[in-house]
């Protein structure tokens, strides 16, 4: 019963995200939609009584914007692989099909256009019909839309049928990608190419699309009247030519399948210099008479499958390394990088970590990297292909100072470079103070983005955090500013009203003090409770054997606490914050103080901010790590190394139902 509940519930989230990206608004990138789709597959082959539940089908039903047209045969989507033995089990169960074990195939290996699905339907060699994929049963008619994308002839020049329907890929050059989005507002751009091909190819103005520029690349076919139109693919490729579709120009013929993943292996390195994007290569085997023999399940044909790259890691190149300044001066090298698609998300910087991790790895500019990206972490240089270095490149040269001029300096056991000026004197830090002080997990006002705060600063209209509550004072000036205006201004003053309302917790992390995190200034509010006793405190000769006092607060935050307060800016500028919010006072009916807990993976109700928020609620203290020490692990999908060192050590594990019933 588990097992089927667990099966529908992947069904329809499936059936959710595949709505949301055939209308180019995903909500999760490729590699996690990959992994869910390879666990709903894994779990309907070896629980073959799921079939009667396995509706899941391809793409989404087709829109009610459009036309909808009936393919002359259905428009399936592919089988994925991820490495050689997938491939050699998928084309072996072909073998098994057609009975033929000793059969050897010549198979033709091209490029995986990340890009939207269309068939083209021609009626005596003119354009007829421009359906797209729909559910692979019916899609829409959008045949005016089509008529200005590039590689699309109108008529075919050379063609035996009546009726043929060519198949491909609409997609967007990285350029003119790019081009595109700087025509929006940062919020309205696309997040990746295949996104901006979706959205630009099915709109209801089609003077929208034709002004945009699209191309299309056939990747096959569906019906066609002549029987002797093309015997293999091979000849497919060279009917496209003649008849002006563009092709990839990547396409091989093999007869093995370790050529083949050589050759892919050759692709993936090489992928940042083919002007669109691709995740994988297209194996399929070549002649048309073995493919109509093996046909096809109700999902994927028997005789292609799709070998995608490494999702989560991609080879680019570094184009700057340049320096970004937190808020407590701590100094993080960046690799600006060409852009790349990894996993679906546009990647063009990568932390360096620091300047010994530079050297370490001998990242230089115009190096070739390696880049990854997992899950919410940021994406990073694993290593360098040295052998695409330039004879004429030279090591990176650790700077000395600061962007503000002032020396960087390296204290005792960090492996982090600081610059040795206070946020006062070094603008970098203090832009960063303020943008922490606005941020989500701190004060939570909205709409005071990094530009605006910049703009502020600029026009002397704040100084210091203080001054954002007195904005309101400065009306005229504000709604005078490009991009704003009075409707503007008025959310932008109720969203600082509104965080006036909030807790000490929050506050205390706001300040932005180092080791002072959100699990540090859990603990401290957690023990002065409410605004007036912490007042009091502060001001207190015992204030260090108070912070003592609290179980787990260590050494290194206890001095950063008292070092801030007794600065008699930071005090005065605290304290008049702290006068205008209104602060609840913290009950006593925390019962877990001493606990510990940590969540992994990404859970399906809510964020792991949330999680974390209801667990400190309930005085649970957030861990980072797993250690003994660790009390309670929350896992949700794809936890990965944590949930398993969490079992060898023998930690209470929850799932995310568990957790919610233990917190209420």
């Amino acid at each position: 019963m588990k097992t089927k509940d667990n099966f529908i519930k992947l069904r329809d989230e499936l059936k959710t995200y595949n709505k949301e990206y055939y209308n180019s608004n995903p909500s999760i990138d490729d590699s996690r939609y990959d992994h869910l789709k390879k666990k709903y597959e894994h779990l309907l082959f070896n629980n073959p009584e799921l079939k009667q539940f396995d509706d899941l089908g391809i793409g989404t039903p087709p829109s009610s914007k459009f036309e909808k047209f009936r393919h002359y045969e259905p428009m399936l989507s592919l089988s994925n692989s991820f490495s050689i033995s997938d491939s050699e089990d998928f084309f072996e169960k072909a073998k098994n099909f057609l009975k033929k074990t000793n059969l050897n195939y010549i198979f033709n290996v091209d490029c995986k256009i990340d890009g939207v699905s269309l068939s083209l339907i021609y009626k005596n060699n003119k354009l007829f019909k421009a359906i797209t994929r729909g559910d692979g049963l019916i899609g829409e008619e959008i045949t005016e839309n089509v008529l200005g994308i590039r590689g699309i002839p109108k008529f075919l020049k050379s063609c035996k049928s009546d009726l043929i329907e060519i198949r491909g890929e609409v997609f967007f050059f990285r350029n003119d990608f790019e081009k595109l989005n700087k025509q929006f507002e940062k919020k309205d751009q696309f997040s990746n190419p295949r996104n901006a091909a979706s959205g630009s190819l099915r709109q209801i103005n089609s003077e929208i699309t034709k002004d945009r520029p699209l191309r299309f690349i056939p990747h096959g076919y569906g019906k066609f009247t002549n029987k002797n139109e093309f015997l293999n693919f091979e000849e497919f490729l060279s009917f496209c030519k003649k008849n002006n579709f563009d092709q990839t120009g990547y396409a091989k013929k093999f007869t093995n399948l370790k050529n083949i993943y050589n050759y892919i292996s050759e692709i993936e390195k090489k992928r940042l210099s083919i002007n669109f994007d691709i995740d994988g290569m297209v194996i399929k085997i070549s002649d048309l008479n073995l493919q109509i023999m093996l046909g096809s399940t109700n999902k994927f044909p028997r005789w292609a499958i799709a070998a995608k790259f490494s999702s989560e890691e991609a080879l680019t190149q570094v184009k700057k390394i340049e320096l970004q300044i937190g808020r407590t001066g701590a100094i993080t090298p960046v690799a600006r990088l060409k852009p790349i698609n990894i996993g679906g998300v546009i990647v063009s910087n990568a932390t360096l970590h620091n300047f010994d991790e530079i050297i370490r790895k001998d990242i230089r500019i115009d190096d070739f990297v390696w880049v990854k990206r997992a899950g919410d972490v940021i994406p990073y240089v694993t290593k360098v292909d040295f052998k695409k270095r330039k004879k004429t490149s030279k090591a990176f040269d650790v700077p000395k100072k600061c962007l503000c001029g002032s020396q960087i300096i390296k204290v005792d056991d960090e492996a982090v470079q600081r610059c040795s000026a206070t946020k006062n004197l070094c603008k970098y830090q203090n832009l960063e103070s303020f943008k922490h002080f606005v941020s989500k997990k701190a004060m939570n006002i909205d709409g005071l983005g990094e530009k605006l705060i910049e703009k502020f600063i600029s026009l002397n209209l704040i100084s210091n955090k203080i001054d954002i509550y007195k904005l309101e004072n400065h009306k005229d000036k504000i709604v005078k500013l490009e991009g704003f205006g009075e409707k503007s201004f008025l959310n932008l003053i109720n969203s600082i009203n509104k965080s006036k309302a909030t807790s000490l917790s929050r506050y205390l992390f706001s300040l932005g003090l180092r080791y002072l995190g959100e699990n540090n200034s859990e603990l401290i509010s957690l023990y002065f409770k409410n605004k007036i006793r912490f007042k009091n405190f502060i001001q207190s000769k015992k204030l260090r054997e108070r912070l003592e006092n609290i179980d787990g607060l260590g050494e290194k935050a206890i001095n950063s606490f008292i070092n801030y307060f007794s600065d008699k800016n930071n005090l005065e500028e605290s304290f008049a914050i702290l006068d205008m919010l209104e602060i609840k006072e913290i009950e006593n009916n925390k019962i877990n103080l001493n606990k510990s807990i940590l969540f992994t993976g990404t859970l399906k109700k809510m964020s792991r901010d949330r999680a974390k928020e209801l667990a400190k609620k309930k005085g649970y203290k957030i861990a980072s790590n797993v250690s003994k020490s660790l009390d309670i692990l929350v896992f949700g999908e794809k936890s990965g190394s944590k949930l398993k060192k969490a079992k060898d050590l023998k930690i209470n594990i929850l799932n995310e139902k568990d957790f919610l019933n233990l917190i209420n």
